[in-house]
């Protein structure tokens, strides 16, 4: 046993002992209230009963998507990747490690997509073999995740023209039930596999009515797994700690303030680095979050949110010379992010026309720093870029209809600097070069959406988006590490991307359907954008021989580019929920196709998206013994796909078609503690999720927990 499983082990398993001798102490009532006794109650850990409820109050005329809670403790995900399965539209590029790598209706890397923590931009970018964009999170401190699909025209919307996804960490609400004022809860898992276990130990406390507090700790201990054939994926270990502290604050009945701060380290490989030693991964993230919403003066909700973000990534990358790998090029990626979002909602009335008014401001700024044993680092250059924007929105409800109109302007700026190895392809001069540029756009976008009869939502939208070029894509420059003849050449004539297009969409919320107490709700959306400007990046050859090897090699040059013609995404999404206490089943399902504007394009991202085509998942399950177990099964399908075009020997890397299924299911022996299960990948069958996946997926993977909760 490793020194890690064995600080692993500590942590939660002896928190589980300790809380264990009072686990059946004291139960709570049925009704709610509290025990007589001053003994430790306990927290329901699993729904009983589906109550009815009215569909929900705010249910924006939009492509939206959200992940429970409760969905991420059915199924406890293996991969990071697992906790997007149940979305409609999104996927995420897999290489075998522990960052998620987000696509939304194919758009994907360099901030397409707003990738947030609890509000908190992730805007850590790393260029290599992989995808240009990652977010590392403990899926472990995750609450929920909320998803809206396109352009969003207000706050976070700034640069994203994908979509916006924002991961929830866990709160006060997750770790006390109603009434308590202080408890703790825990989670142990282990696994086949080579998933060596984790542990996860919150605690919470409710400091009168004005303050609560909340802190985290989580471990993670897993090898390098086996894929369906049995063959060891190695670089897929990861050893992982993370944790959370969180304040909540009511200055005022009618004010809130929420500060909180996230860690996450993580020591880690995949296929194109740490083969010769782990890479390592420390993030940090820290939020303040105030809104002040005064009864009786509707025109006052107010929220002012800022952030702050830094990830530092150590990577051992091997150096290729011919075929020989030559020493390890350690490089560090340093990346700050500091920003803030504030705007206010006015309600008033227009005689028969209810308006309710959104209107502010966002602004973020990324500093980049990145080095190697050379000084500096080409392929994720270092430098500056800040993006900021005001928007207003006014919803404009009359009887069944409600007009929507709005519009943002954003502004980006772009600093940096570096040395310029090839000339003759773009204006950057050759030898020592800087850039300083900036540009604006405009983006109105408008919504029209009926309500004839309740529980019934169409709606349609069209608007246009921004998304600035990155750091990467202008300031390109150097030579890849150990193959000197392949050069990275800057651009700084790119051009930021615009996106026009629209949606339709259908959205359906009802109870009481089929029997008493029973729920359904249905999204379908058909969705086209357009995309102009798209910056993709180019391999050319320069006519030169590279100078310091004795054998002619020509050097080739590579930089990022505006495709010509107009690039275009266009798809179906579908997602589907029906309860009924004893049975309950999910669908979620997307048909998405992509194209590349220009025909005769040679790069690397001549096919534009790496997820599937086609892409469904399925859950069922029962819910026996008045919902005390729980037994379920989930099936993940998705078509063949096409990766990028070597532009060298024509041949596409193609993924093949798969099926997998997963099985789970829980136990609550008493309202406090929880046994469940779960077995991945019940067939052991071999598949890659895309095209441009570096790792199979794991092959069959069983996982055994207990969570307990205790509190009073």
């Amino acid at each position: 046993m490793t020194k890690f499983q064995r600080r692993l082990w500590l942590a939660t398993g002896l928190a589980t002992v300790i809380a264990g001798g009072g686990a059946y102490a004291q139960v709570t009532p049925q009704d709610g209230s509290q025990p007589a006794s001053s003994a430790p109650s306990q927290i329901n850990l699993g729904p009983v009963k589906v109550e009815d409820s009215a569909p929900a109050p705010d249910n924006p005329p939009a492509a939206t998507s959200t992940v429970s809670r409760q969905q991420l403790q059915d199924i406890p995900p293996t991969v990071p990747s697992d906790i997007l399965t149940d979305i409609p539209g999104v996927f995420s590029q897999f290489d075998g490690g522990p960052g998620l790598s987000i696509s939304v209706r194919g758009m994907q890397d360099f901030g397409r997509v707003n990738v947030m923590i609890d509000g908190a931009r992730q805007d850590f970018q790393q260029t290599g073999h992989g995808a240009n964009g990652a977010v590392y999170v403990d899926p472990a401190l995750l609450s929920g995740v909320d998803v809206t699909r396109g352009t969003v025209s207000t706050a976070n919307g700034a640069g994203a023209i994908g979509g916006v996804v924002n991961l929830h960490t866990i709160g006060i609400d997750d770790v006390l039930a109603p009434g308590w004022r202080y408890g703790f809860l825990t989670t142990d898992m282990y696994g086949t596999n080579h998933y060596d276990g984790s542990g996860m130990t919150a605690a919470g406390a409710r400091l009168g009515d004005r303050v609560d507090v909340v802190g985290a700790f989580s471990l993670r201990d897993s090898g390098n797994y086996k894929d369906g054939d049995g063959e060891v994926q190695q670089g897929t270990f990861q050893h992982l700690y993370s944790g959370l502290l969180k304040l909540d604050i009511k200055p005022a009945a009618d004010q809130t303030l929420q500060l909180g701060a996230i860690f996450y380290h993580n020591s880690f490989a995949n296929a194109t680095s740490g083969l010769v030693a782990p890479d390592s991964i420390d993030s940090t993230t820290v939020t303040a979050k105030y809104h002040w919403a005064p009864t009786g003066r509707p025109a006052i909700d107010f929220r002012l949110d800022g952030f702050y973000a830094d990830t530092r990534l150590v990577e051992d990358t091997p150096s290729f010379v011919g075929v020989t790998v030559a020493l390890a090029d350690v490089t560090h990626y340093h990346l700050t992010t500091l920003g803030f979002d504030a705007d206010n909602v006015s309600r008033f009335a227009l005689g028969p026309v209810a308006v309710a008014l959104d209107y502010g401001g966002e602004y973020y700024h990324d500093q980049v720093s990145t080095t190697d044993l050379t000084g500096v680092a080409g392929a994720t250059p270092s430098g500056d870029r800040g993006l900021g924007g005001v928007f207003v929105q006014a919803s404009l409800a009359w009887g069944m209809f409600q007009l929507t109109p709005a519009v943002r302007y954003d502004i980006y700026t772009l600093t940096g600097s570096g040395v310029n190895e090839t000339g003759g392809f773009t204006n950057a001069p050759v030898g020592p070069f800087t850039i300083d540029k900036s540009a604006s756009a405009v983006s109105p976008k408008v919504t029209l959406a009926a309500t004839p009869i309740a529980g019934l939502q169409v709606y349609g939208s069209y608007g246009l988006g921004f998304r600035p070029p990155a750091t990467t894509e202008t300031l390109f420059s150097g030579a890849h590490p150990g193959l000197d003849f392949l050069r990275f050449i800057p651009n700084p004539d790119l051009t930021p991307e615009r996106t026009y297009g629209g949606e339709i969409g259908v959205k359906l919320d009802y109870h009481s359907v089929l029997r008493r107490g029973d729920g359904f709700s249905l999204q379908v959306d058909v969705f086209d954008t357009h995309i102009q400007h798209y910056i993709a990046q180019t391999l050319v050859e320069s006519g030169q021989l590279d100078p310091n090897l004795p054998f002619p090699i020509p050097l080739d040059g590579y930089f990022f580019q505006n495709t010509a013609g107009t690039t275009r995404t266009q798809g179906f999404e579908l997602q589907a929920s029906y309860d009924a206490k004893v049975v309950f089943a999910n669908l979620a399902y997307a048909n998405i196709s992509t194209k590349l504007g220009a025909p005769d394009y040679t790069g690397f991202d001549e096919i534009l998206t790496t997820p599937p085509r086609s892409v469904l998942t399925a859950t069922v399950g029962v819910r026996l013994l008045g919902g005390r177990l729980v037994l379920g099964e989930r099936t993940r399908a998705a078509s063949a796909t096409q990766g990028e075009v070597d532009p060298d020997t024509g041949l596409i890397t193609a993924a093949p078609a798969y099926v997998v299924e997963d099985l789970f299911g829980a136990y609550r022996i008493s309202p406090a503690l929880r046994v469940f299960a779960s077995i991945d990948n019940v067939g052991n069958k071999q598949y890659l999720t895309d095209a441009l996946a570096s790792a199979a997926s794991p092959g069959l993977t069983a996982k055994i927990g207990v969570t307990l909760a205790l509190g009073r």
